[in-house]
């Protein structure tokens, strides 16, 4: 059976706020590198992904984009940002399960 794989596109700041302005609907992960619970995010937005590959979905590495902590506020990483049509609709900090963010995200829709 073939694995599929669904990366998150990698972006810093600059890239993120023209995503933003561009697209209906963005879901962007910030996170450390060293941050353990941060790579299980990613794996739970990679499976999200695979289920609506047409969905954006973006990680920026806050070692390198500490502005964006502090414009937006991140208390903690790993934290995701929904985007909906250019304005930060909600911050999440607690990643129950898939299907839970599966809903939160597609409640924008």
């Amino acid at each position: 059976m073939e694995k599929i794989i669904q990366e998150l596109v990698t972006v810093d700041y600059t890239q993120l706020k023209e995503i933003w302005k561009q697209e209906h609907l963005v879901i962007t992960l910030a996170y450390t590198p060293t941050c353990g619970t941060c790579h299980v995010a990613k794996k739970m937005l990679e499976v999200i992904k695979a289920a609506m590959p047409t969905l954006v979905i973006t990680q920026i590495n806050l070692n390198y984009h500490a502005d964006l902590a502090n414009d937006f506020e991140i208390m903690s990483v790993p934290c995701i940002l929904i985007h909906s049509k250019g304005s930060c609709e909600e911050k999440i900090y607690a990643f129950e399960s898939v299907p839970y963010l599966y809903k939160k995200i597609t409640s924008y829709l």
